[in-house]
């Protein structure tokens, strides 16, 4: 595996996937990251031949988040390679420009005048379970796209402004849950909460445009509100069912938390 890439966009994928945040423990919630781990594949871009596609994966049992960056292709006899984030951040941090990142027997990124050399991650703590959402048909062109064969029955957009500021005042509550209540007899809204029952909770609604399906209430828990850049995210829902997320450059899965 070999390609070029601007530093820039490169240091930054890697910092989403790691999906840094507030994570729900027993008792509260502590800071943390989805996993410091990130799998590589390359593919051809069927849009634009001129660049080709890498896509970042992360996750872990229950949260698995994909980002796909523009690249120029120059060697796919590899097509999948394994990064420990934190180790490469420090070096990349002082790159800038484009820089060629070729991962073989080990890891070389180079720029102009600069090399970097790191030994190579065989495998991703989670592959398994990586691999099973990467090589999962989730029929995003369709209207309700699927997961593990059965399709998701609501759907939605939200500013991700919105999104990022009702889960922001949700974590005042201090217990990392958050609950989505998308009721289709008032498709104009959607309602986002979190509680500790019987002593606190707070409460808001947040504007939805494209609202299809019928309605879900699902509970989650991760820091899924900082991990989108774009304007819009169309949430994709169902009782009881994961919940999948997909924005301009990015997806997640994430299953429902369960009481």
């Amino acid at each position: 595996m070999k390609f070029t890439v601007d530093a820039k966009e490169f240091r930054t994928g890697l910092e989403d996937i790691m999906g840094s945040g507030k994570y729900a423990q027993s008792g509260g919630v502590k800071s943390g990251v989805l996993s410091e781990y990130v799998f590589l594949d390359l593919k051809d871009n069927p849009v634009n031949s001129t660049f080709g596609l890498l896509e970042l994966w992360n996750g872990d049992g229950s949260y698995i988040n994909k980002i796909v960056l523009d690249v120029t292709i120059l060697d796919d006899s590899i097509q999948n390679g394994v990064l420990n984030i934190k180790t490469l951040l420090p070096f990349l941090k002082k790159m800038t420009g484009e820089i060629e990142v070729s991962i073989l027997d080990r890891v070389i990124i180079s720029s102009l005048n600069t090399e970097i050399t790191l030994p190579r991650v065989n495998q991703h703590p989670h592959h398994e379970v990586i691999q099973r959402l990467y090589l999962m048909d989730l029929q995003l062109d369709n209207e309700m796209p699927q997961f593990n064969g059965n399709s998701f029955e609501g759907s939605f957009e939200i500013a991700t402004s919105d999104f990022r500021e009702a889960i922001n005042q949700c974590e005042l509550i201090g217990t990392g849950v958050y609950k989505l209540d998308w009721n289709v007899e008032n498709m104009g809204e959607v309602e986002i909460s979190s509680s500790v029952i019987g002593v606190k909770g707070y409460t808001t609604t947040a504007s939805v445009e494209n609202g299809k399906g019928d309605s879900a209430t699902v509970c989650f828990t991760g820091p899924l509100h900082k991990f989108f850049k774009g304007e819009t995210i169309t949430f994709y829902v169902k009782d009881e069912f994961p919940i999948l997320l997909v924005g301009e450059d990015r997806l997640l899965v994430k299953v429902p938390h369960m009481e």
